[in-house]
């Protein structure tokens, strides 16, 4: 117990809280960052399940941090390291052939050509279009989105500036794409049911909704934004497992002067008489004083939990508990004892190497999405893997054996009949095993350890409220001055001197770091002005 000042507290330690300790250290403030668990990184952490396992227990890969991040706090000095997984997918089917895309469009479109020749073309066409759309959005991460409101139409006429090299076509495509299903949008492209089940997996990952949804084109967008080393629209498996980015994040920030405290729990805000945030109170007693607090926490515990509904507007408390957040998502981390042969493979190269996906066709997705909307698991759930092993041979598990991540959808947050703890675990791991083992049957009699996280477990355990990896859904509502909630877009809260620097705010989810940095850009400016009308305020005694 005791009574602790600092410039800023930061509360969480994920990896966009590490990302804003980071920035606003480099500036030269004073900060401290508060994390519950007894290891950063929320969601991008690497823990040890099992003896002799080391295990990205829930985000599995990076693709969105953008270079600048990794650049601006020189992570690579840290310890960071990321290889391009490739291929970036491979996709059995149930009549035996596959399609594997490499990331290399000619490759890509020579493979696609097996199956329809037009489709092949049409690719070509289509990887330079999300090229160019993915460019073009690339140029609004790092945007501080204005609110809407009139004190801020200067802020907007700036935002209008970056539209400058969008022709009136360019914002016609951004449009569709915010509002139409990743099903109507490849229709547009493709012809083949394999093709388009095969492109759509992106665009339903960690979204409550199925490729027949409105706006889950844009998911599909969401993802295709990002790059490893250069490669866009590539995922990376990062050395160590995702904790290796948290740590480096970690050691950038404390190699700045912040400090981190794992095990310290936040039990509230402080807030003063006048509505400004002062500190935080520890669930163990003590007291951090600090001029600016900063919650890496999910936006509705933050709201909710930490400052409280008593000590907000109400139109604030109202936005909040509507903020939709949603999952499907469910995790499986299994130890093996050999790698699965996939009958199909007919590629040169290494498959484990790359991403696997249970994904034959648009509607196998929208049926699994069917299932999960009324509130049963999906009986033929989508699936994608990775094989960490095969990239780190040595390090991630005992020599000889292997691991293998996969990502699943749809588990409901709460089933219409039965329970998780009730046997739903061992039910939903047997489908997803049964539709990998249609194409690798060696695979069940291989598995020495599994481990389920529902939406509950990834809820309960990172804090990522209704177990939605996102941090809240990414529909149009709920992007940009939207997010979290209207007016309140540009990582300032209601709360005087509070802020939010989580994916729950602009530009969304995934392993990014920049909202992290967005709102340290904010934080610094204020801090700025507010020394700066102290020192007018000193001049005037």
């Amino acid at each position: 117990m005791g009574v602790f000042e600092r410039d800023v507290v930061i509360i969480g330690g994920g990896h966009n809280g590490l990302a804003c300790a980071g920035y606003l250290a480099k500036a030269g403030l004073d900060v401290l960052v508060l994390e519950k668990r007894d290891l950063v990184g929320g969601a991008a952490a690497t823990e040890e399940p099992w003896p002799g396992y080391r295990v990205s227990s829930a985000s599995y890969v990076v693709s969105l941090m953008p270079p600048q991040v990794v650049r601006e706090l020189d992570l690579k000095r840290f310890g960071y390291g990321v290889s391009i997984i490739t291929p970036d997918y491979f996709v059995p089917f149930p009549d035996g052939t596959s399609l594997t895309l490499w990331g290399d469009v000619e490759r890509d479109a020579a493979n696609i050509a097996r199956f329809n020749e037009r489709d092949a073309a049409a690719y070509v066409a289509f990887d330079r279009y999300f090229d160019r759309v993915a460019r073009l959005l690339k140029d609004l991460l790092f945007v501080v989105p204005p609110n809407m409101n009139l004190r801020d139409l200067p802020k907007w006429a700036a935002t209008a500036g970056r539209f400058r090299k969008w022709s009136g076509r360019d914002l016609h495509e951004t449009v569709r794409l915010f509002t139409m299903s990743a099903a109507d949008f490849l229709d547009e492209w493709f012809e083949d049911e394999r093709v388009k089940g095969a492109l759509a997996t992106q665009a339903i990952i960690g979204a409550w909704c199925g490729p027949m949804t409105p706006g889950s084109a844009y998911v599909l967008m969401h993802h295709w934004i990002g790059e490893v080393d250069g490669h866009a629209g590539a995922w990376g498996w990062v050395k160590g497992g995702m904790g290796g980015i948290s740590q480096a994040m970690a050691r950038a920030a404390e190699a700045a002067g912040a400090e981190i405290r794992t095990s310290a729990e936040v039990d509230r805000v402080a807030i003063n008489a006048s509505g400004r945030a002062v500190g935080v109170a520890l669930v163990d007693g003590s007291l951090v004083r600090a001029q600016r607090i900063v919650s890496c926490a999910h936006p509705v515990t933050t709201y909710l939990s930490l400052v409280g509904e008593e000590r907000l507007p109400g139109d604030v408390v109202r936005d909040v508990k509507r903020y939709r957040t949603r999952s499907g998502s469910v995790k499986l981390n299994v130890a093996l004892s050999e790698l699965p042969a996939f009958a199909s493979w007919d590629q040169q190269g290494d498959l484990h190497k790359g991403l696997v996906a249970v994904s034959p066709s648009v509607e196998y997705l929208e049926r699994a999405w069917d299932d999960a909307k009324y509130g049963r698991m999906s009986e033929h759930p989508y699936v994608e893997v990775v094989f960490p092993t095969a990239h780190e041979p040595e390090g991630l598990a005992p020599k000889g054996k292997h691991l293998m991540l996969a990502f699943s959808q749809y588990g409901p947050y709460e089933l219409a009949d039965g329970s998780w703890d009730d046997g739903g675990r061992d039910e939903y791991a047997a489908r997803v095993l049964k539709a990998l083992g249609e194409f690798a049957p060696t695979l069940e009699s291989s598995v020495e350890h599994l481990e389920v996280l529902t939406p509950k477990d990834i809820e309960d355990r990172f804090g990522l409220i209704g177990g939605n990896i996102m941090q809240g859904e990414l529909t149009p509502d709920q992007l940009f001055s939207f997010r979290p909630i209207p007016g309140h877009g540009d990582y300032r809260t209601p709360v005087a001197g509070m802020y939010l620097c989580g994916s729950g705010t602009h530009p969304g989810g995934g392993v990014m770091g920049v909202p992290g940095r967005n709102a340290a850009s904010v934080i610094l400016r204020d801090h700025k002005r507010g020394e700066f009308i102290g020192r007018i305020k000193n001049l005037g005694r």
